[in-house]
Formats: C-alpha cells, structure tokens, sequence
C-alpha cells in the first residue's frame, strides 16, 4: 500500500509537487499521466526512497 497526504517538494522558488495526497491499495495500478514538468518523475523518486 502507498500512501501520501500532502506531499510538497520545492527547488528552490519552483514548486514541483504541492500538496500531493493518493492512497493505492494492494492490488491496483496506477498510471501518472501529465504534462512536462508537471512533478511526475519528483513524485515517483520521492516515494522510492
């Protein structure tokens, strides 16, 4: 299970992900979709950690 309530990640004045919260139980999928630039990479290095 992933779980995140209210992640925020800054680089300095640019904000990539502000105020992320998603809850994926065990046995679904998820797909990130969006734009460049839009924290997709930040927030899948962030959660594996």
């Amino acid at each position: 299970m992933i779980i995140t309530d209210n992640l925020t990640k800054a680089y300095g004045e640019q904000t990539a992900l502000d105020h992320l919260s998603l809850t994926v139980k065990e046995g679904e999928i998820y797909c990130l979709l969006g734009a460049n630039g839009a924290g997709k990479t930040t927030n899948i290095n962030l959660l594996s950690v």
